[in-house]
């Protein structure tokens, strides 16, 4: 897959002083702050390392960002958690909720601390990074699309040519068909259209046995809510429902899990 994903580096500080985190009940005064951002600074470095291992952005998504506020004991479990700035996509979200869940429990607090429990807020972002300069190469077409048709298409044929093969860029022929209509190829757009559909095919059933590659690994919620989002974009409903329907039967008053079941049904039933 030529989307490359990359971490953000999250930074470390108290809420007045930086969005990437906070923590409760902080005194206003900048001694107090000052003392509870030097108690807890490696502690948090610490558990940011944690859900950097436990967290992949979702292949779906070029890029996002979401924040989420979750609550530590002493101990370092998990209280609670919940998106306090939604990226606008369930399954980014939901990614982002499922890595603090496989990341916890967390180290202890440090020795002497003066919390029995803390809120942390972490922001997640991802961001879509060609690695054949393939972004770069489409924007530069997009351009050019009904200004310089031709050079338009010499670029895309460009892109096509660094990742021929590759199910991912699917989207490269549908952007060449759309030029060649333009440019009135008609044979050539049918021709692009066909091969469109047939790697997005390839490129779906990728990521449903890749879905289906981690449920064997091991069985969650999270799991079966990311084949059913697989089979929903494949178009496959019935399939999205059922694997939908497991992950609301693994856990408790899911509302989400519940509303996007029925998105699912909706569109099966267009």
């Amino acid at each position: 897959m030529f989307w490359i994903r990359r971490f953000i580096t999250v930074i470390l500080g108290l809420v007045l002083t930086c969005p990437a985190f906070s923590m409760d009940n902080i005194d206003n005064t900048n001694q107090r702050k000052m003392s509870l951002n030097e108690e807890f600074g490696d502690y948090m470095i610490s558990v940011q390392e944690k859900i950097k291992k436990t967290w992949t952005p979702p292949d779906v998504e070029e890029s996002g960002h979401t924040t989420v506020i979750f609550k530590l004991d002493k101990e370092g479990k998990l209280i609670s958690s919940y998106i306090k700035e939604s990226s606008g996509s369930l399954l980014y979200d939901e990614s982002a909720l499922n890595s603090i869940k496989k990341a916890s429990p967390f180290a202890a607090f440090p020795a002497g601390a003066s919390k029995e429990e803390i809120a942390v807020m972490y922001s997640f972002d991802s961001a879509a990074v060609s690695s054949n300069h393939i972004k770069d190469l489409v924007s530069q077409a997009d351009k050019y699309i009904n200004r310089d048709n031709v050079k338009a298409l010499s670029i895309i044929d460009t892109a096509i040519k660094e990742i021929e093969g590759d199910p991912a860029s699917y989207f490269l022929y549908a952007k060449r068909h759309k030029i060649d209509k333009i440019m009135g190829n008609t044979k050539q757009a049918k021709e692009d259209l066909e091969k469109c559909k047939n790697l997005k095919t390839a490129y779906d059933q990728r990521r449903i046995d890749k879905c289906k590659e981690a449920l064997l690994k091991e069985e969650t919620p999270f799991g079966y809510f990311t084949l059913a989002n697989a089979y929903d974009i494949a178009g496959n409903y019935q399939q999205a429902i059922n694997n939908i329907d497991k992950a609301i039967g693994m856990t408790e008053l899911n509302h989400a899990y519940k509303r996007y079941r029925a998105e699912i049904i909706m569109r099966h039933k267009r």
